[in-house]
């Protein structure tokens, strides 16, 4: 209850799981909670500080609406990604507007060597004889966004409070309490409540107050990168490939995306490079002409010329981890947890295993009638998780270490590194294998 004893913003005043952070993150959880198969449902609060227009509909006939864009930003989801959604039952709407990834191209610029990693070669985790389609798949964060929060919105078990925060955490010998405040549009007096919760999940965002508020802190590597994000129409169709392109100065990336009716041939460019110094003139904010020339030089010719690029993003590069991820019933997840460098794409999809470990844990704790949030739990979880942290954060980093190095005989290694790994087909299995996080796959089923 508020403490003027005005109607509380939330339907109750105590939930099993409130998790602060309604990104896709959040609300990926949310619904693998959702499905947890026992007797006793967990009721769930979700809170999220941005104001959503749209959350669905509960007409199932209507289904999730899809405002295609050539401005639109994407993410790559790797197979163990597309595992999970799967066994949330939401795969074949995602699949609508996504496209497959069936092949890698990695090579570096100015050098002989590269490699063509290509899905039909390697064999799915589950069954030995199951040869998968495709790496993964490219996906608009847009239609991504919609067919999460329709199916979220169906779930009678999660409530969804948007343009809210959650504050003030109170550890308590059953849970914790928090403030849920409400921030409203155009409210002149944010609204509050407190509630308390068995377990509390903070999910928002890899500058997370909570986490900052908690006294936890974060080890961070600074790359003096920063990613420049564009869509791009090539000349070329590009047939579900994606390449990797190693430069000088860091890595230009294009992943496949769906045609739209005015635009074909679509990828998204993920370009790495410096930061901009004071003085020098910043290529990233130059004339689109002169844009789309840099990138060519760049990449290449390998999808014929570039004839259009959208809207450019631009933001700094760093590596962030969270020293600690569990306390006793609260667990750190999401970009809160570790945030990544984009050169292999890992981030997100590191962050929906850990959703599928921790909900895996909590199900097995349930149908035990055990504490779903005792620290013994989350300890097991966070333990079961290290490993594959370890090796995500440290694939994508040091692959960004190796080709930052210009000294003569790294750049030779790495061309002979990728020749023998086009050659090899242990070394490139196991190197493919992690880029599509087939290592580590996990389900909700």
């Amino acid at each position: 209850m508020t403490a003027d004893n005005s109607p509380s913003i939330t339907k109750s005043d105590r939930y099993d799981i409130v998790i602060a952070g309604g990104g896709m993150v959040g609300v990926s959880l949310a619904c693998a909670l959702a499905k947890v198969d026992v007797d006793k449902k967990l009721s769930i609060l979700l809170v999220d500080n941005f104001p959503v227009q749209r959350l669905g509909s509960n007409d199932a006939s209507q289904g999730p609406t899809y405002h295609p864009s050539f401005d639109a930003r994407s993410t790559a989801l790797s197979q163990a990604s597309i595992d999970i959604y799967e066994s949330l039952g939401i795969l074949p709407e995602l699949l609508k507007h996504a496209s497959p990834i069936r092949q890698v191209h990695v090579s570096e610029h100015g050098h002989a060597g590269s490699t063509l990693l290509d899905a039909s070669e390697q064999q799915g985790a589950r069954c030995t004889k199951e040869q998968v389609e495709s790496f993964g798949y490219v996906i608009e964060n847009q239609w991504l966004g919609a067919v999460l929060l329709d199916h979220l919105i169906a779930l009678p078990t999660v409530e969804f409070l948007t343009s809210a925060r959650v504050c003030n955490i109170t550890p308590k010998q059953a849970g914790v309490s928090v403030d849920v405040v409400d921030e409203g549009v155009g409210e002149s007096v944010a609204e509050s409540t407190t509630v308390d919760a068995s377990l509390l999940i903070v999910a928002d965002g890899a500058k997370s107050s909570l986490r900052d508020s908690l006294g936890i802190t974060s080890s961070v590597t600074h790359y003096d990168q920063r990613a420049v994000i564009a869509n791009v129409q090539t000349q070329l169709p590009h047939n579900g490939q994606a390449f990797e392109r190693f430069v000088d100065d860091g890595a230009v990336a294009f992943l496949p995306l769906i045609d739209l009716p005015d635009s074909k041939n679509r990828s998204a460019l993920i370009w790495t490079m410096p930061k901009c110094k004071d003085g020098d003139k910043d290529k990233a904010q130059v004339d689109d002409q002169a844009f789309i020339t840099a990138v060519q030089q760049a990449f290449g010719y390998r999808l014929g010329e570039i004839q259009r690029i959208g809207k450019r993003q631009s933001y700094p590069l760093a590596l962030s981890v969270a020293d600690e991820v569990v306390r006793n019933h609260i667990v750190i997840m999401g970009n809160a947890a570790h945030s990544l460098h984009p050169v292999a794409a890992q981030g997100f999809n590191l962050s929906l295993r850990d959703v599928a470990v921790l909900v895996e844990r909590i199900s097995e704790a349930m149908q035990k009638d055990e504490d779903i949030s005792a620290l013994a739990l989350l300890e097991r979880y966070a333990e079961s998780q290290l490993k594959d942290q370890d090796l995500t954060i440290g694939f994508s980093h040091h692959l960004i270490k190796l080709f930052g190095q210009q000294a003569f005989p790294v750049q030779a290694g790495r061309s002979l590194g990728l020749l023998a790994l086009d050659l090899l087909r242990p070394a490139k299995k196991q190197f493919s294998d992690r880029a599509s996080g087939i290592a580590g796959r996990r389900s909700l089923q």
